[in-house]
């Protein structure tokens, strides 16, 4: 992950889940039926939830060698790529409880493979075999998708009373899973010719975390949320298979036509299906997800669908990537912080914006009225994003990777797609600690990911401005110095990296045959009285 400071101062459960965390004896309680269309049901959700994305799944990138030549492949976790294509829906109360939604279509794919994980290719052929197929009266066929949906073997189904609204209920005990609750259900529904037939299969799992007793949350969930469920009338439903057509969209730059088909748009598409309040929009190289409902957080998308791509391009002016084929770039953006906190998890709760390498996903925290510092955050963390795909997801040096975000951050694009590379907000807090900086400039150099984001917030602060100073340094104070001794550091950096594939290796030798104490010198009397030339240096033009 990298990720962004704010500035001032595996599934867990598969099928219907309840997570029970917040006070003692807090039990769920499911009050307000709703309609969801894609889905032909309406149903009661967890009182006062929103609704919560599943998280992309994860990405493995292989190095395969054969008499000499390296070739990288994305892999795939294939039960990830299956529970995604289950996956209906999930929300989150302000206790931590959760609901997560699933619905049968297929069983998982057997697939005969030496590795862990596949090409997205394989499981999608597999998933389509005959041996796939889920067959919804075969009892053995709805038990084994319970168990795997749930991610553990329930015991032999109780059959429940049905109502006037269900075709079919059923309880799976889980007494090895702890306090958890396991059902299936189908509903009825009525077709045009007045037939009576069942709908799809659903899985809903209940598990209790507090001291609620079992049987009260037993008790509660089929005499609330059971017994609301009604199958929606056939005309109010969308055809099988059809994915975010109840999501509200922001205005597309392009013609709808212009924007390609691609796996990552479907699988963004997908993962805020069903969810009220989550809408997208997409660009040739980009697809937007947001639960902002402002207008004017809808306008900030629609701006960024058209200056995106010109500060795409100022990153592969200064960063030329090492091939040109690239995916397509996913950015999400949380209106609601505790969302935001959830979804990026403990580790990253800290920050505002980071970049995933692994799920390959921009997510973003809106800072709200501060539209400028939510910009700067996206151009910030869309570097990040744009240089793992430009150097075909080689790691970079920290120095490298975080003080382009940060030079980026400031930049400014006008009407017609000009971009500018101001100072920006950093620069008063690098002078006010000049002399650190200077001095940290080598353990910058060679810093890991642990050590840079590691230590106190001063060290981390110091760590970004430090970075940010070097980088803004070498690109326009250098430059307009004529230190031409520096000339050469970006490019042979790039360059060996694209050759060693090793960081380390590239920093080495940019600063080969640089005099270290030299270079601070020359770094800290630029921040000292050199900045006004650099100011009007422009590095894009220069790239030219």
């Amino acid at each position: 992950m990298i990720g962004i400071e704010p500035r001032c101062g595996g599934i867990v459960l598969l099928a219907l889940a309840l997570t029970l965390a917040g006070s003692a004896g807090a039990a769920p309680s499911f009050r307000a039926n709703k309609n969801y269309p894609e889905l032909g049901l309406s149903l009661r959700t967890l009182g006062g939830a929103v609704p919560e994305p599943l998280p992309p799944h994860k990405t493995f990138t292989y190095t395969f060698t054969r008499n000499g030549e390296s070739t990288r492949r994305d892999l795939f976790d294939p039960h990830e790529l299956w529970y995604a294509t289950q996956h209906a829906g999930q929300w989150r109360d302000d206790d931590g409880n959760r609901l997560i939604l699933g619905r049968a279509s297929r069983l998982p794919p057997r697939i005969e493979s030496d590795l862990q994980h596949v090409a997205r290719e394989t499981f999608e052929e597999a998933l389509a075999a005959p041996g796939a197929a889920f067959d919804p009266d075969s009892p053995d066929a709805l038990a084994a998708w319970v168990a795997a949906f749930a991610g553990c073997t329930p015991g032999a189904p109780e059959k429940l009373r049905t109502g006037f609204s269900l075709h079919d209920a059923l309880c799976f005990p889980a007494d090895a899973a702890g306090d958890t609750l396991i059902y299936a259900f189908r509903a009825k529904r009525r077709t045009p010719q007045g037939r009576t037939e069942p709908t799809e299969w659903f899985c809903a799992v209940v598990r209790i975390a507090d001291s609620t007793p079992k049987a009260k949350v037993r008790k509660d969930f089929e005499t609330q949320f059971l017994a609301s469920v009604a199958a929606l009338p056939q005309r109010a439903s969308p055809a099988a298979g059809v994915q975010g057509k109840a999501l509200r969209t922001a205005p597309a730059s392009r013609d709808a036509t212009a924007v390609p088909d691609h796996p990552s748009r479907a699988a963004a598409r997908r993962s805020i299906a069903n969810m009220k309040d989550w809408w997208y929009a997409e660009s040739l190289d980009y697809v937007f997800l947001s639960d902002i409902r402002s207008s004017a957080g809808k306008s900030l998308v629609k701006e960024l669908q058209a200056t995106l791509p010109a500060l795409r391009a100022a990153f592969a002016r200064l960063v030329p990537p090492f091939q040109t084929e690239s995916d397509v770039s996913v950015v999400r953006i949380f209106e609601d912080a505790e969302a935001y906190r959830q979804y990026v998890g403990q580790e990253h709760a800290w920050s505002v914006g980071l970049w995933s390498p692994m799920r390959r996903e921009l997510v973003i925290l809106s800072q709200g009225k501060d539209r400028d510092q939510t910009l700067e955050i996206i151009r910030h963390e869309g570097f990040h994003q744009y240089l793992f795909y430009a150097t075909r997801m080689i790691p970079n040096a920290m120095w490298y990777n975080e003080g382009h975000a940060c030079f980026f951050e400031s930049a400014q694009i006008d009407s017609k797609g000009r971009v500018d590379l101001p100072e920006g907000g950093r620069a008063a807090y690098l002078i006010e600690h000049l002399a650190r900086a200077a001095a940290n400039l080598p353990a910058i150099l060679h810093a890991d990911h642990a050590a840079f984001y590691g230590g106190t917030d001063d060290q981390r602060h110091l760590n970004y401005a430090t970075a940010w100073g070097l980088v803004y340094f070498l690109r326009k104070g250098a430059p307009s110095q004529r230190l031409s001794a520096y000339a050469q550091i970006l490019p042979a950096y790039l360059k060996t990296l694209e050759v060693t594939r090793d960081p380390e290796a590239a920093t080495t030798a940019a600063f080969e045959g640089v005099d270290l104490p030299r270079f601070q010198k020359a770094f800290t009397e630029f921040w000292e009285k050199g900045r006004n030339g650099a100011r009007r240096h422009d590095p894009l033009a220069a790239a030219r």
